[in-house]
């Protein structure tokens, strides 16, 4: 894979299931979906700054905005299907809680990769073949600041 946009699909391992703190789905399906449509979620990096999550039930799209050159503000935006949003027993709150949880465990993650990167000592090491979209992207940047 390479260029700007990157991705591609992931089967859930609940059969029609979702995103979610119950694995369940919190709202209809976005669109005419069925089958094996039914249990995949799409993920794709857009460059420069954002992250789709396309899932049979919700878009989640993630933008990052960089702050200053070690920190950076993530704002989430949540797409649901219309008919979900006005119903009285709309609840959202399990895919909500589930995104929170997975983004905070990143985000600790990525700050304390942040703190080895800004070492005197920090080298680079290879990617593994499970980080290929990762290296895409970096080659995607690398690509970018060339043509500056």
């Amino acid at each position: 894979e390479e260029g700007p946009f990157l991705g591609g699909p992931m089967r859930m391992s609940i059969e029609g299931g979702s995103m979610t703190m119950s694995g369940q789905t919190c709202a209809p399906s976005l669109g005419d979906l069925s089958g094996e449509a039914l249990s995949c979620v799409h993920y794709y990096t857009v460059y420069p700054n954002m992250l789709l999550s396309l899932l049979p039930d919700y878009v989640l799209i993630h933008r990052i905005e960089r702050l200053a050159p070690e920190r950076s503000r993530v704002v989430c935006d949540w797409l649901f299907h219309p008919a979900a949003m006005v119903a009285p027993d709309f609840d959202p709150r399990g895919a909500i809680e589930f995104w929170s949880m997975t983004n905070q465990q990143d985000w600790d993650v990525s700050a304390l990769s942040q703190q080895g990167i800004s070492s005197q000592a920090y080298t680079p090491g290879p990617y593994s073949e499970l980080e290929s979209m990762i290296a895409a992207w970096d080659r995607e940047y690398l690509r970018s600041i060339d043509d500056m």
